[in-house]
């Protein structure tokens, strides 16, 4: 069993963990590294972790096969990087970094280690993203002509100013719309141009609260992407093909219309996601499977997402580096 270690204990970390404890016969987080040790002392004692603010110390202890890098958004970059330096295969939630610089370091650093850098989406494990993949793999859809993503949330109204989740240099505008991005890279592969335009409405912070980027891929076809922090949530995507369009919607729905023959409406029985996630990487880090997103993948994303940041600044269509 892969025993790993947690940087940064909120609710996406506790999430992680609470996912696997004590279920998975492949993995346990043995140690959590923290600022604060006492306000994690009752969830620590609960799940049987060693809590500690040396994480140099937790990368220097043989027992540890990998870390989670689980802090905020902007510590990302410098954790998994002192992780792969140390030679440790490293999970790193979402985005890898917040520039292509810091990602393609990180990158660097994993060639150079060997140690294996993934990146922590929980939604490339719903079920309906793999019914979806088998059905783009099949050829089913035919040529992939468009896609449109939609992630909505009533989040940013309850970030208050002075939270590092509000400054736009750690949530650019558009900073939302990378939980579509993914699978758009996924299905497209590379994104040549973004063209942004974001707007701030009702949120008591500096946070674009509602964003639009209409995005062309390398081989120029076309995808839209949107993302609201100030609505009830809402998750969707879909594709367009010459025959048949798939929609994804929640973490269970899914729906393929071809251009001749009868409508499909699945519903997927519920799965833990986290535990997925966190059961890829034990597998790829054993190497009994290749972690499903390609670090390549990663890395581009960072491109993208930085680009549509500037790009809502800028007020301008702008190329990705």
């Amino acid at each position: 069993m892969l025993q790993l270690a947690i940087i940064g204990l909120g609710n996406w970390g506790g999430r992680l963990i609470e996912s696997v404890q004590g279920k998975s016969e492949w993995a346990r987080f043995a140690a959590a590294v923290v600022r604060r040790p006492e306000a994690a002392e009752a969830f620590a004692r609960k799940h049987g972790l060693a809590v500690t603010t040396d994480y140099a110390g937790v990368l220097r202890d043989p027992a540890v096969g990998g870390v989670v890098s689980c802090g905020p958004a902007q510590l990302h970059a410098a954790h998994a990087l002192a992780a792969l330096e140390a030679g440790k295969p490293v999970l790193a939630v979402k985005p890898l970094a917040l520039n292509l610089r810091d990602a393609r370091e990180l990158q660097r650093a994993a060639e150079k280690s060997g140690a294996l850098l993934a990146l922590g989406y929980n939604r490339c494990f719903f079920p309906n993203v793999a019914e979806l993949r088998r059905r783009l793999r099949s050829g089913a859809l035919g040529r992939v002509l468009h896609t449109e993503g939609n992630f909505c949330v009533d989040r940013y109204k309850s970030v208050q100013a002075g939270d590092w989740k509000a400054d736009p240099a750690n949530s650019p505008a558009g900073g939302l719309a990378d939980h579509m991005l993914y699978l758009t890279i996924d299905t497209l592969g590379e994104i040549a141009e973004v063209h942004a335009l974001a707007q701030r409405d009702v949120t008591p912070n500096a946070l674009s609260d509602v964003a639009a980027v209409l995005l062309k891929s390398a081989d120029g076809r076309s995808a839209l992407l949107s993302a609201i922090g100030a609505t009830p949530d809402f998750y969707r995507f879909q594709v367009f093909g010459t025959k048949a369009w798939a929609e994804i919607r929640g973490d269970r729905q899914f729906t393929f219309q071809p251009a001749t023959g009868e409508r499909e409406d699945m519903t997927f029985p519920a799965l833990d996601a986290e535990r997925a996630e966190v059961e890829a990487f034990a597998a790829a880090v054993e190497g009994r499977a290749a972690f499903p997103v390609p670090v390549a993948d990663a890395v581009h994303g960072v491109a993208v997402l930085e680009a549509m940041g500037r790009s809502a600044v800028e007020g301008r269509a702008l190329r990705v580096e």
